[in-house]
């Protein structure tokens, strides 16, 4: 997750960062955008979901795209562009503040193919080695330790895992296809089978237990809690691991009544050019990939920025 969020941010960073566009250039990178809004407007307009939530997403989107082509053909907004010191910082800044998250990230998306000489090769870093955070470092001091836990987890130490709404769910493996599935934790008998994939819940545990442990204050270190709490080794390895990779963490509770796993998808299958996402209920979802893409006979006669695909 870190490795692919990170490609993101630093590709937006990158773009955003650019300075003095010349005039010429930037005419034609906006015009550039104009097209990209256009086929975008056409793939909203063909997207259709009977999902509430989805439908609204659609409507937002296409608001935002009315919008964004509005400032783009205005004088005054081309103008006042191409004459910032960072003109797509300044846009992106705009639709920050006064669009919705759907624009938000079209906008993003867009931005990126801007400029491909920048951000192409990103994608060397989006591999991710799962082995090389596994092993545990019991020398690290205990309260060093209590303060990375505070500092990293700060979002989720003051939640109430006593409530039934924050503990409903249980991730599982099903035996069929061994896939990540989701129950619910007072309906089915699921708890014996259940994964290891509630880290606000594990961590928050891992903090009640550690911040009692008695030595902490007397220079005990990680290893010596460890001993005697063997239970919470997963949840320590993965304190470990976020520190390193600050977008290594979904920042909410993946376990309460609350949690749409489709919102979870939609980012995963993003990353694979998914678009028209179509949930079907709040656990799995419909997409379409490489719509409008060539076949493989027509592929060399075709220019891949004309596909209808983000």
């Amino acid at each position: 997750l870190h490795s692919w969020i990170n490609a993101r941010e630093t590709a937006l960073a990158r773009v955003r960062s650019i300075q003095d566009v010349p005039r010429q250039k930037f005419i034609r990178l906006t015009e550039k955008l104009l097209q990209l809004l256009a086929r975008n407007r056409e793939l909203a307009t063909e997207w259709q979901s009977g999902h509430e939530l989805q439908q609204q997403k659609i409507a937002e989107l296409l608001s935002g795209i009315d919008a964004l082509t509005e400032w783009l053909e205005s004088t005054a907004w081309t103008v006042r562009l191409s004459e910032a010191i960072q003109p797509w910082n300044t846009l992106y800044e705009q639709v920050e503040n006064t669009l919705g998250l759907e624009a938000q990230e079209l906008l993003v998306s867009m931005l990126i193919e801007l400029y491909p000489d920048q951000v192409d090769q990103l994608v060397a870093g989006m591999a991710a080695n799962e082995e090389k955070e596994f092993r545990i470092d019991g020398q690290i001091p205990l309260d060093e330790f209590i303060n990375q836990v505070r500092e990293e987890y700060d979002w989720t130490l003051s939640r109430d895992f006593s409530k039934p709404v924050n503990i409903a769910r249980v991730w599982y493996v099903s035996e069929e296809k061994l896939e990540p599935r989701l129950g619910e934790r007072f309906e089915e008998t699921l708890e014996p089978y259940e994964q290891p994939l509630a880290p606000a819940r594990d961590i928050t545990s891992l903090y009640q237990e550690v911040s009692k442990f008695p030595q902490h204050e007397q220079g005990s270190t990680l290893a010596s809690f460890l001993l005697l709490h063997p239970e919470h080794r997963h949840a320590v390895r993965r304190v470990l691991s976020v520190a390193r990779y600050p977008y290594a963490e979904l920042r909410d509770n993946t376990i309460a009544a609350t949690m749409l796993p489709i919102d979870m998808l939609r980012c995963k299958l993003s990353f694979f050019g998914a678009t028209k996402f179509d949930p079907r209920s709040d656990r799995w979802l419909r997409i379409t990939l490489f719509q409008h893409a060539p076949y493989p006979d027509e592929i060399t006669a075709t220019d891949p920025d004309r596909w209808l695909i983000n």
